[in-house]
């Protein structure tokens, strides 16, 4: 009988019975390998850069904000009323509107952006239902995501034909099926699209995060959030593996929560905003994030008469040069085009402004609206050669902030090593004006206030988070006879700082032929006073 058998698997065709199995293998290989993209028209990282078919591009992006129209019975992808003339819509047929469009994106390839951020995440929800509106109608993610993606579609390949690539922001899949079932068709759709270089599932979470409770009550533990992105990441791996994903972080305090280290983003794109603080959080981002990095939000708000549009343009250049010299791989402005409603910032961050009317080079379109002087010094970035990257002397105090002083020290609890670059925020009584500072090599940080401190949130990339409420002792650093009631500024925050008052040289003339920095050269002497100090002792952080 034994030998029977042995004699019966001789007869097998194990090279038939194998097949199957090698082939099993194989595709099951497939679904990890990752698709060379170096001959295609897909955007892909190698190391810190973006490249396309095996040559470096570094996107020159800009903020560009859309809404759906319906026009003929059809929606479709729309500028936003506020550009152009802020009062109306241009367009009233399917014509027209790709007229405008097409003139937009011929302007803003001549101006020299060779990409745009396309704000696709304006959804509005009435219980727990996701729409876009669209004149006054509403287009549901759920039952109308093929008019959504036709709209969509129609637009992007208007945009694939001035080679403009995109970043399309969308309204972030968080514990909400509507959302992420819209959002894994969405990928599905677009998968073979070469237009679309990366997917930013969540615009700001340190802002729109539970953007509805104090800052006391809306913490989101680093583990959640890891889970929340480890769940996007394996969507962008099943439903598009060709294009690449990130999330727009805010400023360093992202830290707290949405840490940028851990988290599995193919790149970070992070915002920027006031030149006191610009280029601090570019050298942090830089030195404290494990992946590739690049400005995905910034500006200098610019009416033309309390900052001149030659600021801006200085601005511009400077921050491009900061990003290079600090080893970024692309920057982007917000926005297209200036707004009318909001504060400075959110009005006067356009690249053009509602003044006269612009045509493109051949004459074809007319915008309302005038490019400004900042748009000029693309034209040079790829002149400048990067230099070593220092911290500018407000890096421990972005806002020279000059009452109080708060002393401490960041180690790690496992081996007692100081914890360099770690993110201090501290907060007043009332939590209506927060400051920040870092850790340096040993650990020790100087936290400067305006007010007494009184909250107190401590992390580091890939630690924990320390939550601290508490009464510290402040003592003159000086003799001096200002009472701690009579302290001056208390509630000054950082929309209300001018940079001008900190630069090394007052009254300056911008020369945008010029080299040298005028924006990012600030005073060191002016920011490390204050009138009282106190410690916080030590803090015990723990590796994740």
């Amino acid at each position: 009988m034994v030998i029977q058998f042995f004699n019966s698997l001789k007869s097998i065709n194990w090279n038939l019975l194998l097949l199957p199995i090698i082939f099993l293998i194989s595709c099951n290989s497939d679904i990890y390998k990752k698709k060379d993209l170096s001959k295609t028209d897909f955007v892909y990282l190698e190391g810190k850069h973006f490249k396309i078919k095996d040559k470096t591009f570094f996107p020159i992006m800009l903020n560009y904000v859309v809404c759906f129209r319906n026009i003929e019975n059809e929606y479709l992808l729309s500028p936003i009323k506020e550009y152009e003339n802020p009062e109306i819509f241009e367009t009233n047929t399917k014509d027209s509107l790709e007229t405008q469009i097409r003139g937009h994106l011929q302007l803003i390839k001549e101006m020299g952006f060779n990409s745009i951020r396309l704000v696709f995440d304006r959804v509005s929800c009435d219980n727990l239902k996701y729409y876009y509106s669209a004149d006054n109608q509403d287009l549901y993610l759920k039952k109308d995501f093929e008019s959504i993606f036709s709209g969509l579609e129609k637009f992007l390949k208007i945009v694939a034909e001035y080679d403009i690539k995109v970043m399309l922001l969308i309204k972030a899949p968080i514990e909400n099926i509507d959302l992420e079932k819209f959002t894994e068709r969405l990928l599905h759709k677009f998968q073979n699209n070469a237009c679309i270089f990366a997917y930013d599932f969540f615009n700001e979470p340190l802002y729109f995060d539970n953007a509805d409770k104090i800052p006391d009550k809306m913490f989101r533990e680093k583990n959640d959030a890891f889970k929340i992105v480890k769940k996007w990441k394996k969507m962008m791996t099943e439903y598009a593996p060709n294009q690449l994903f990130t999330i727009g972080f805010s400023e360093p305090i992202e830290v707290f929560e949405w840490d940028p280290s851990i988290l599995p983003v193919d790149f970070i794109a992070f915002h920027t905003y006031h030149p006191l603080r610009v280029p601090n959080e570019i050298y942090w981002y830089s030195k404290y994030t494990n992946k590739p990095w690049m400005i995905g939000e910034t500006a200098l708000p610019a009416d033309g008469d309390s900052i001149s549009y030659d600021e801006q343009r200085q601005f511009m250049k400077e921050v491009y040069k900061r990003v290079i010299d600090c080893g970024g791989s692309g920057l982007a402005w917000w926005q297209f085009q200036d707004m009318i409603a909001g504060n400075m910032e959110a009005k006067y961050t356009g690249i053009i402004d509602h003044k006269g009317s612009t045509k493109t080079k051949d004459g074809k379109y007319t915008i309302l609206g005038s490019i400004k002087p900042a748009a000029k010094e693309i034209a040079g970035f790829k002149k400048y050669k990067a230099k070593p990257a220092t911290r500018m002397a407000n890096y421990y105090n972005m806002l020279g902030y000059n009452n109080f002083v708060l002393c401490g020290k960041i180690i790690n609890s496992l081996n007692d090593k100081p914890i360099e670059g770690a993110v201090i925020r501290g907060w007043n009584e009332n939590w209506s004006v927060g400051m920040n500072t870092f850790t340096n090599e040993k650990g020790q940080f100087t936290l400067y206030s305006n007010d007494i401190c009184v909250h107190f949130e401590i992390s580091a990339p890939g630690m924990s988070r320390k939550t601290l409420n508490l009464t510290v002792d402040y003592y003159p650093t000086y003799n001096h006879n200002i009472k701690l009631k009579d302290i001056p500024n208390k509630e000054l925050e950082y929309h209300q700082i001018s940079y001008k008052s900190f630069l090394k040289v007052h009254n300056f003339s911008v020369d945008t032929n010029n080299n040298d920095s005028f924006i990012f050269k600030f005073d060191s002497t002016l920011f490390n006073k204050s009138y009282f100090q106190g410690r916080l002792g030590i803090i015990r952080l723990e590796k994740l």
